[in-house]
């Protein structure tokens, strides 16, 4: 039997190891179903990383099993109006695929937990497409519910990218 141990570490912009994590990740997300079944190309990916950087809000958070990043979860830390009181948001949660079923999201959601408590965060927030079944999963089971009353997430485009 495999024994899996993971840690977690805010993504640094700084160190290598994290940007070449966080292209792998985005990769493995914008390929899957899920995302966009296309590669990240690496032009795109310096965007990203700026774009990123300029996001004073920005909180990644990589997830380590042994010697390898199999997890990411980028997060916004926004304002509740109601609660007067700063919130993360779950913007991307990202899991490897041959690191899906092992326990690699749940840690990685209770990662962000963890740092949105020592901020002094009212409450975590995020979206899930609706097809998402072992995700929605994952969310009930870490405690996330559905808002009351319930929401849509919706938007208009303004400049494409993809």
């Amino acid at each position: 039997m495999t024994t899996f141990s993971y840690s977690h570490v805010e993504l640094d912009f700084d160190d290598q190891d994290h940007q070449i994590a966080l292209f792998n990740l985005m990769n493995a997300y914008m390929l899957d179903s899920m995302g966009c079944e296309k590669p990240l190309q690496s032009d795109s990916f310096q965007d990203l990383v700026r774009g990123l950087q300029n996001q004073a809000n920005y909180v990644g958070v990589l997830i380590k099993s042994h010697d390898k990043y199999v997890g990411l979860a980028n997060c916004f830390v926004n304002f509740s109006t109601f609660q007067m009181c700063s919130l993360v948001n779950i913007h991307d949660l990202i899991v490897l695929p041959e690191y899906r079923g092992k326990g690699v999201g749940r840690f990685l959601i209770q990662s962000v937990k963890a740092i949105a408590s020592d901020r002094a965060c009212c409450k975590i927030t995020l979206e899930v497409r609706n097809d998402n079944q072992t995700a929605q999963n994952l969310y009930l089971s870490e405690g996330f519910h559905e808002c009351n009353p319930s929401m849509y997430f919706w938007e208009v485009s303004l400049n494409p990218v993809l």
